[in-house]
């Protein structure tokens, strides 16, 4: 007899309070299960239940290794759930959460092959460049790029990128072409309304770390918005560099200071449960594969 089996029979004769009760769950004998907990004890070489005609009582043995037992028991039945869920195909609906530029420069093509592999499961998209509260407000995945915010949520990488800084010609013909980052101090700065610090521009280069305070007559909550004003010769912008790729490789954009930037991250986050669904499961996984080799790859750095 399979040793897991006897530990199961007497779990459930705990749980359920009765052999007759476990039995009947077990789809057995009672007859059967007292003799299974019975072969168990000699195994053991130990009394672990107290029988009497009212009820069943642990033993100090018999209450130490119940909760081993359990233990065990559920870690084996969250494996057999796991694998299960694997089996599945996504289903239901997934409601994801994306930066407006980034979702339309490049999300609603990689989702578009993702529900082309998942026919049957329904996608509800929200675009915003504020970060949502997962949890509180029912999003299933968010893409986030930088900052992740909640500390509770599960990341998962999936590229990296740059925080750069850009100009067009025209702007750097107009105004100069600065050669230090305290030098963007006298320039006119788009600045973007959802970083923690709109007008504190942060960057990494020779010198290490350098925080310069930026001003400008213009703040915008999108992304493309400030590249497209940046196109116009409007000022220098400091956004991450995906954005501007079709603007930098035709020329529109300039970048500003090339050893100077901000490594950021693109994340795949999503609320912590004990087994991820399957759905989000398959669309993390997805995008994993998907972000291997990113558009903006070469433009970084």
């Amino acid at each position: 007899m399979n040793r897991l089996f006897e530990a199961e029979v007497f779990v459930r004769v705990i749980e359920d309070g009765s052999l007759t009760a476990a039995a009947r769950r077990l789809g057995m004998t009672t007859s059967y299960a007292s003799k299974l907990v019975t072969r168990l004890e000699e195994r053991l070489g130990a009394r672990l239940l107290v029988r009497t005609t009212r009820k069943l009582s642990l033993t100090e043995t018999g209450r130490a290794y119940y909760e081993r037992c359990t233990e065990a028991i559920r870690g084996l039945e969250e494996a057999e759930q796991i694998a299960a869920d694997l089996q599945q195909a996504p289903r239901g609906t997934l409601r994801v959460t994306v930066p407006n530029a980034f979702g339309s420069l490049y999300a609603m093509g990689v989702l578009a092959e993702f529900k082309a592999r998942f026919p049957e499961l329904a996608l509800e998209l929200v675009f915003l460049d504020r970060q949502v509260d997962l949890i509180g407000e029912g999003f299933d995945v968010a893409l986030r790029i930088g900052e992740l915010g909640d500390a509770r949520l599960i990341a998962r990488r999936l590229a990296s990128t740059d925080r750069v800084l850009l100009a067009s010609p025209r702007y750097l013909e107009r105004a100069g072409t600065p050669r230090e980052p305290e030098e963007l101090a006298q320039h006119e700065c788009l600045r973007y309304a959802h970083h923690a610090a709109p007008g504190r521009w942060k960057v990494q280069g020779p010198r290490g770390v350098v925080e310069i305070d930026v001003t400008g007559h213009m703040v915008a909550n999108h992304g493309s918005m400030l590249i497209e004003a940046a196109t116009q010769g409007l000022g220098l912008v400091f956004l991450p560099v995906l954005l501007a790729t079709a603007e930098l490789r035709a020329g529109r954009l300039r970048r500003v200071l090339p050893a100077w930037h901000w490594p950021l991250g693109l994340f795949a986050v999503y609320p912590p449960t004990p087994r991820v669904p399957a759905k989000t499961r398959a669309l993390v996984d997805f995008l994993v594969e998907r972000m291997r080799e990113p558009p903006w790859a070469g433009l970084t750095g």
